[in-house]
């Protein structure tokens, strides 16, 4: 039997759909993009990807098995390339440069955002060097204290989160 309406749509893939990394909305891709570029420009960076790009490359390994069993480091990779979007004084940036973002000291709600992103890059950073204590930095961005190992769908999570995090750092206060 046909479905005239998936027909139409025949170009739509449930690829990687299984990741909600994958699954992060565009609308979100693109505030993090042109916000990141920005302050890499303003900042003087001489960054030469653009963090959309950065985003998308991640969200084609999380999809591609070739990669992932040709690679088993791909996680450490994409953490590595994650991270570029907060490195180099970050948050001292994003104050000097954007005035929509969460400051440490206007509330406990804006001090916890910004306290969430600076684990988020401590997670990554320390993931991409192969560091043990990663696995403490997931334990508490994740809440799971008994976690030993950071499987593939708890990268997935840690990794949505801290796009969607950076979304709201950068539009908090335009809420």
């Amino acid at each position: 039997m046909k479905d005239p309406v998936l027909e139409e749509h025949a170009s739509l893939s449930s690829e990687g759909l299984e990741y909600s990394f994958v699954g992060i909305p565009q609308s979100v891709i693109e505030t993090v993009d042109a916000c990141v570029q920005l302050i890499w420009v303003l900042g003087g960076y001489g960054k030469t990807i653009r963090p959309e790009k950065i985003i998308h490359n991640v969200q084609r390994v999380f999809v591609s098995d070739e990669v992932k069993t040709q690679n088993i480091h791909w996680k450490e990779h994409c953490a590595g390339s994650l991270r570029e979007l907060v490195d180099n004084h970050f948050e001292a940036n994003c104050l000097r440069f954007l005035k929509s973002v969460a400051k440490r000291s206007a509330s406990e709600d804006e001090r916890i955002i910004c306290e969430k992103i600076g684990s988020y890059k401590e997670f990554l950073n320390d993931f991409a060097h192969f560091r043990s204590r990663a696995i403490q930095k997931a334990q508490g961005l994740l809440n799971q204290p008994s976690l030993q190992e950071i499987s593939e769908s708890d990268f997935d999570k840690v990794c949505t989160d801290f796009i969607m995090h950076l979304d709201d750092f950068f539009k908090h206060k335009a809420r």
